[in-house]
């Protein structure tokens, strides 16, 4: 006889008391009550069922349009006798797209990955620190700078925009810098990405507020005893932050290093701010949808095909090629989320729970 895992046993349980509930329904041995908590359950599933498919009906279709436009054939631009699926299927808007003369897809992606990747570094380890700092060291003024904290995260980044730049133009740090260049001027770091580097590592960078504020719920949700045991033994703050702390909010971790890889990929505002550069794909493609037909007459006149089969002043062909661009993005963002989905969730759902 096969032993059965835990897991096909409660599936065996869970069928079995179905059968029981409809068969003791039926000949009558059910109380009134049992009848009314079955009932409640059925309607409280049913009811998560019908969330959880118009949430999926929301997320996945804007999603699927991308895709559906993107390759629709050329011929068939327009054709309203197909609303889900084109009735023929054509690469040429993702060639397009991913063309040199569009957004150069490959090189422009490498670029957009490395700095993100180093981005995203940053501002975890700067909100990381700052967010165990709030949790376990009590100072004065330390609730006066959280606060500060949370006003990152109410003031709009607009407001802002002209002091960052300014201070980014004519970068100086106490004057130290344009003491050491004899100028009495600091150096200029706009359109250059270290300017980035420095706000993510400074905890300034993209939603830097809502990380050390999410990450700090979840320290405080730690037990301090095992630290407390730590600092006993002689280990210092960051011994104790990178030895004990990191490893028991893996997950937090994990949750917010998507969320902060999500955020500084997609971000336009910082990067037309600070480092303009058309080799980041959403900045580029920014540009992009406000001059479609210039990027599109280039890359036709350098293939023949495309340029007998699409007209660059169609409407629905530059449509096309705005999904296509969108789609391209956006598929390096869907392929990481396939991996992660699952410890991502679970960090989301755990945050902050247990401690002494």
């Amino acid at each position: 006889m096969t032993k059965l895992s835990r897991k096909e046993r409660m599936q065996k349980a869970q069928e079995m008391a179905g059968i029981s509930f409809w068969v003791d329904l039926k000949k009558g041995r059910l109380t009134k009550y049992a009848v009314q908590k079955r009932v409640k359950q059925m309607a409280a599933m049913i009811f998560r069922y019908v969330i959880l498919i118009c949430l999926g009906f929301v997320v996945v279709t804007p999603l699927w349009k991308l895709a559906k436009d993107a390759l629709t054939a050329p011929g068939i631009l327009g054709d309203k006798s197909s609303i889900w699926i084109p009735q023929s299927i054509s690469t040429a808007f993702v060639e397009i797209a991913a063309s040199k003369q569009v957004l150069k897809y490959w090189p422009s992606l490498a670029y957009t990955l490395g700095i993100t990747v180093v981005l995203t570094f940053l501002q975890v380890v700067s909100t990381g620190l700052a967010s165990y700092s709030f949790a376990r060291l009590k100072f004065k003024g330390s609730n006066i700078l959280f606060v500060l904290v949370i006003l990152t995260i109410v003031v709009p980044s607009d407001a802002l925009m002209l002091a960052q730049y300014g201070a980014f133009r004519n970068f100086d740090v106490f004057g130290i810098i344009g003491l050491l260049n004899g100028t009495g001027v600091g150096i200029n770091l706009v359109g250059k990405p270290i300017a980035q580097f420095v706000l993510a590592g400074t905890g300034m960078g993209v939603k830097s507020g809502l990380y050390i504020y999410y990450m700090r719920q979840a320290i405080r949700g730690l037990p301090i005893s095992v630290e407390e045991a730590a600092h006993v033994d002689g280990a210092g703050f960051l011994r104790t932050f990178f030895g004990i702390v990191v490893p028991s909010m893996s997950g937090t971790i994990l949750t917010v290093s998507v969320l902060s890889f999500l955020w500084n990929y997609t971000d336009v505002y910082y990067t037309g701010l600070l480092n303009p550069n058309v080799s980041h794909l959403p900045y580029q493609y920014s540009i992009l949808q406000s001059n479609v037909r210039w990027g599109m007459e280039s890359a036709l006149k350098k293939n023949a095909e495309w340029l007998i089969a699409i007209d660059p002043n169609n409407p629905f062909a530059q449509t096309a090629l705005i999904s296509a661009c969108a789609l391209l993005i956006v598929l390096p963002l869907i392929i990481m989320y396939a991996f992660v989905q699952k410890r991502f969730v679970q960090g989301a759902a755990r945050s902050g729970l247990g401690g002494d």
